[in-house]
């Protein structure tokens, strides 16, 4: 069997960051009411067309004998008799109801993309959510083996439908089948490790966080013992420029996805760039003064970086010693030390994955030695990080994507709290050009996503042999990109922040590296504060010319 190629779109909706009064509110719920009311409307319509149509038919076939109706001239059977054509008649009812069944799905459209830009019923989408969410907690505390099969179970029929429409088997069915289940099953693991007895998680929804404070405590030590606890922090050069200048949230996350490709060698700039960089950037304002840009890709999984897999369980831990004692938070925070970021200078943090759960944990962690202004998160889970309210939070995440659900929570809905929330879905396949028997040329057409262009955003990157992980970048640029589409106030609010946030002209980017190692000069776990960064930072070999 030949393989095809497939091509996605995203889907946005927008949670949270409210930019509006609630009288305003319900006005745009009034006005999606009346659309869909309209729409349901011209749907009957379209159906009483239809109907008509129907009949007409009925009519004719119910007397194939008469004369009137065979003859071509009425009135040579009947003088003075007209008549009108059946098919004619018919042909026009068909017609209508096609006609009244499109305004009705350009109702419906304009309806539901007015309720996703404007989160009307995001409230209570999150309530479902979250009911739905301590069910399959409470269902997995009392049955583990039982929950466990029956995802098993779902993940199967996932894969198995997945090879039906792909011809060969593709594990990403799997996550994309099991997301509604994602959430509730893994708090309830969190559950059981934390030690959190069933009907106490409807008060709060850090279990995965207790749990894997638990795990961290043996965890922690043990990757101490076999990868080291000494971070070397240098800084590095690229050859060329892969974080450029950001004027946006969409800009950020396109360096993101650069900087993250590049060090992993997915994409070759020839930066000699690798694993385990961030990138520290300063923006000089008008006034002089300095604002930050701290760019921090995810998980690379090397054996000496402090961005391995282990360094997960400590970033998610609810013990606030424990994620400042995270190697990953600590090379960044040295990276920033030594970039001389000042203590109250406006910094805004944008990282993936791992990368956006620990510029959720300086957030947290660090708002005494740090003035983090905006946090960007592409793909991680940080509903649980205790965020002050004076930071703006910003966070992107796809429906199947597994990581970002790794929380067990939906993240928080506040004015200052905006999730982007992206489902994947094929694209339609492009039209291609033609050439009439005329000479004439009808230009092939790119693929409309949806009925309008606002309905969904394509996934860059051209296409694939089937369905992949959505937690690549790409997918989490794309939905960002849909929602500012449909252009919802509370992201504008969130956009215009980010802006004001690093507004200036870019003077330097800098990038730093970390590399971990085992050393008897190691101190004890105990110690891992980092000296505060209004001290003059200490930058003696901390330099790595890189070939």
């Amino acid at each position: 069997m030949s393989e095809s190629t497939y091509y996605w779109q995203v889907e946005a909706s927008v949670h949270g960051g409210r930019g509006y009064a609630p009288a305003t509110l319900e006005e745009y719920t009034a006005i999606a009411k009346a659309l869909d009311d309209e729409a349901s409307g011209y749907d009957a319509l379209s159906a009483s067309w239809g109907d008509a149509a129907l009949q007409l038919q009925s009519h004719r076939t119910s007397a194939p004998m008469c004369a009137t109706l065979t003859a071509g001239d009425p009135s040579a059977v009947t003088p003075g008799h007209t008549t009108l054509s059946y098919t004619t008649l018919g042909a026009r009812c068909t017609e209508h109801a096609a006609a009244c069944r499109r305004l009705s799905i350009e109702l419906s459209d304009t309806a539901s993309l007015l309720i996703r830009a404007h989160s009307l019923y995001s409230e209570a989408e999150l309530a479902v959510r979250r009911t739905f969410t301590e069910l399959i907690q409470a269902g997995t505390q009392w049955k583990p083996g039982h929950a466990l099969i029956g995802t098993a179970a779902v993940a199967l029929g996932g894969l198995i439908s997945g090879w039906v429409i792909e011809g060969k088997p593709n594990a990403s069915w799997m996550s994309t089948s099991t997301y509604g289940l994602q959430e509730g099953v893994m708090s309830g693991i969190g559950s059981m490790v934390g030690g959190i007895a069933i009907g106490e998680g409807m008060k709060h929804t850090d279990e995965v966080n207790a749990g894997a404070g638990k795990i961290a405590n043996v965890s922690g030590p043990v990757k101490d013992i076999l990868q080291g606890n000494h971070l070397d922090v240098k800084e590095v050069y690229a050859r060329t420029e892969v974080v450029r200048s950001s004027g946006s949230v969409g800009d950020a996350m396109e360096n993101l996805r650069r900087l993250a490709e590049e060090r992993l060698g997915k994409i070759n700039l020839d930066s000699g760039l690798e694993y385990g960089t961030v990138a520290v950037q300063r923006y000089e304002r008008t006034d002089g003064t300095n604002a930050w840009l701290v760019t921090i890709p995810g998980t690379d999984g090397k054996a000496d970086s402090p961005f391995g897999w282990e360094q997960n369980v400590e970033l998610m831990s609810d013990d606030r010693e424990r994620r400042m004692r995270a190697d990953s938070v600590r090379m960044v925070t040295e990276a920033m030390q030594q970039a001389g970021i000042g203590k109250d200078e406006p910094v805004a943090l944008i990282g993936h994955s791992q990368g956006g759960i620990v510029a959720a944990t300086i957030a947290s962690d660090w708002a005494d030695d740090y003035s983090i202004e905006h946090v960007v998160t592409a793909g991680s889970p940080v509903a649980n990080h205790p965020i002050p309210e004076k930071t703006w939070v910003t966070s992107v995440e796809i429906d199947d994507e597994l990581v970002a659900a790794l929380d067990g929570a939906s993240n928080p809905d506040s004015d200052h709290w905006l999730t982007v929330r992206g489902h994947v879905s094929p694209a339609p396949a492009a039209t291609p050009g033609t050439i009439n028997d005329d000479g004439s040329c009808a230009p092939g057409t790119t693929p409309i996503y949806g009925r309008n262009a606002y309905a969904a955003a394509p996934v860059a990157g051209g296409g694939t042999d089937g369905r992949e992980i959505s937690h690549w970048i790409k997918y989490h640029q794309a939905a960002y990109s849909n929602a500012t589409d449909l252009g919802s106030p509370a992201l504008q609010r969130h956009e215009q922040h980010f802006q004001q946030t690093i507004a200036g002209e870019l003077k330097e980017t800098r990038y730093f590296q970390g590399r971990m190692a085992k050393s008897d000069a190691t101190p004890s776990l105990e110690r891992q504060r980092i000296p505060s960064p209004t001290a003059a930072p200490d930058t003696s070999g901390s330099r790595l010319e890189v070939p």
